[in-house]
């Protein structure tokens, strides 16, 4: 799925379903992440409900955010 918790949550809940949460992470720690931004990368039906798991966004650098703020 790839899209912020914050947009999905309020659908999800909205929705009114049971829904658990898993969160993933690399094994890896090279690239940095954005513990503030959480992303869900999946959804599956399990036993009635839905089963989303959720990861932390990768950190934005410096030249990308300068690059962002440009653009706007």
């Amino acid at each position: 799925m790839a899209r912020l918790w914050t947009d999905v949550r309020p659908q999800i809940e909205a929705d009114g379903g049971a829904y658990d949460l898993r969160e993933t992470r690399s094994p890896r720690d090279f690239f940095a992440v954005d513990e503030t931004s959480l992303y869900v990368v999946r959804a599956q039906e399990s036993g009635g409900h839905t089963v989303l798991t959720l990861t932390p966004a990768p950190a934005r650098s410096a030249s990308v955010t300068a690059c962002e703020e440009a653009l706007r």
